[in-house]
């Protein structure tokens, strides 16, 4: 066999293990992150939010579940992210009488077989009128 033969040889399993280590990682435990783009919305307003992956790619049909305003830690909703990775909560409540739990938070991806799961620490605080 030719030296250059060898080589050539060498080179094609290279980029076989190279391509072959690429797609695991992109299809396997790939992590995300949520990025909402308010702090403060008002009562009745909405507000978005975006579920992406580490190669900045929007993870399409996932659920979002987050804390509501409400009584004793409010309550837990769920959404689904769209086509793009993102989500809108329309409408939001102000209960006046819900004290410093008046806010949107907790926005958690659980996970799935592909996708690591996800928390955003931040909150979405509600205004009155």
């Amino acid at each position: 066999m030719e030296r250059q033969s060898k080589y050539l040889i060498i080179l094609l399993v290279a980029l076989v293990i190279c391509i072959g280590v690429f797609w695991f990682q992109f299809n396997n435990n790939v992590s995300t992150f949520i990025i909402v783009n308010e702090t403060e919305v008002a009562e009745n307003g909405s507000f978005s939010g975006m579920l992406m992956d580490a190669y900045s790619y929007g993870v399409a049909n996932k659920t979002i579940t987050y804390h509501k305003p409400g009584h004793d830690m409010g309550t837990i909703v769920d959404t689904t992210t769209d086509e793009n990775g993102e989500f809108t909560i329309e409408n939001a409540e102000y209960l006046p009488d819900a004290g410093d739990d008046n806010y949107y938070g907790n926005f958690t991806f659980a996970g799935d077989g592909k996708y690591v799961g996800c928390t955003y620490e931040g909150k979405v605080t509600v205004n009155p009128n």
